[in-house]
């Protein structure tokens, strides 16, 4: 019963935890993470009951009309043109781990400063291994990233179960011809803006244009210089609530927020058009947090922060990269 005691008083904690003292953990690790925001902002972050698969449904053929008069035949051929992608959710799990000397030598200042610590701990790191794993590429029971939905060269490769080598449809635009961002082969337009414009352009359809541009620090850096050079773009500051992130000051190129990230690959700039690109998450994984347990040779209980989902794609044609900037 003591056990049982202590497993439900430490899973308390988990809600319990006072935030008074929240700012005293400074972190000096883990960075931020725009594009999970902007995903959550503009409701692409969607919650599954669960599953085996997410299912996204998909046009990708037009049908054949026929023009006539009178007595004419027309068409009545069958035409294929809809399926599925099916994309396989995938799980990590985060420890936290707390001793019984941690918690008796910690009851000078309180358990629950410990447990908060060490709960904001997990779940940065849930987070931050989430956001690694989006920009990254799939292997063994990682989930699917930007260089697996946004591919540097999408000609092979299945993603969602669809054949891109097969099915020109299922392709991301992409380009990887070498520029050098503040280089101005034409007067006063910088290579950078007019590569990125042109991949642009081919991820739109009318109003339907990317809302979200991902680079590096590095590249972000040039992106600022641009600015300040004598170069003239398509470029604004966005205001208020004007763009998918919501904050002031932010740089805008035509309709997209331009942002970094430190898990963004090297030399690529990613063009989202967010209606297109989903994170999917298991509700009840949804970082969820498991009940401590205690192992039966250890004075220690140990809980995890679960996370399961997947990122996904439904229309990769208005989806775009430059994997070749300096």
């Amino acid at each position: 019963m003591a056990a049982t005691s202590t497993s439900e008083t430490w899973d308390a904690a988990w809600t319990l935890t006072l935030r008074k003292n929240r700012k005293r953990l400074t972190d000096n690790i883990f960075d931020e993470y725009p594009v999970l925001a902007a995903l959550r902002k503009s409701g692409k972050v969607e919650i599954e009951d669960g599953g085996k698969e997410f299912q996204e449904d998909v046009m990708y053929a037009k049908n054949t009309g026929t023009w006539f008069s009178g007595y004419d035949t027309v068409g009545t051929a069958a035409v294929d043109g809809i399926t599925a992608a099916f994309y396989v959710p995938r799980y990590i799990s985060v420890p936290v781990t707390i001793s019984m000397t941690e918690e008796v030598e910690s009851n000078a200042v309180g358990s629950k400063k410990l447990m908060e610590a060490k709960q904001d701990q997990t779940m940065l790191t849930a987070r931050d291994s989430v956001s690694s794993a989006m920009f990254g590429a799939t292997s063994g029971k990682i989930m699917l990233g930007l260089q697996d939905i946004i591919a540097d060269n999408p000609t092979t490769g299945t993603v969602g179960g669809i054949n891109r080598a097969n099915e020109s449809w299922w392709r991301n635009q992409y380009s990887a011809t070498s520029t050098t961002f503040l280089t101005q082969t034409k007067t006063n337009v910088f290579d950078g803006w007019e590569a990125l414009g042109a991949k642009y352009n081919d991820c739109s359809s009318g109003n339907d244009q990317p809302d979200l541009i991902v680079t590096t620090l590095a590249l972000m850096s040039d992106v600022e210089a641009s600015r300040a050079g004598q170069g003239y773009t398509t470029l604004v500051d966005g205001s208020g609530k004007s763009n998918q992130l919501g904050e002031t000051g932010d740089i805008k190129f035509k309709k997209a927020v331009v942002v970094s990230d430190r898990d963004c690959a090297a030399s690529h700039f990613y063009l989202i058009n967010t209606k297109y690109l989903k994170l999917k998450i298991m509700s009840s994984l949804n970082f969820a947090k498991t009940p401590f347990k205690e192992n039966t040779d250890q004075h220690a209980k140990v809980a995890h922060v679960v996370f399961g989902g997947q990122l996904t794609t439904n229309n990769p044609r208005r989806l775009g990269v430059l994997s070749n900037v300096s």
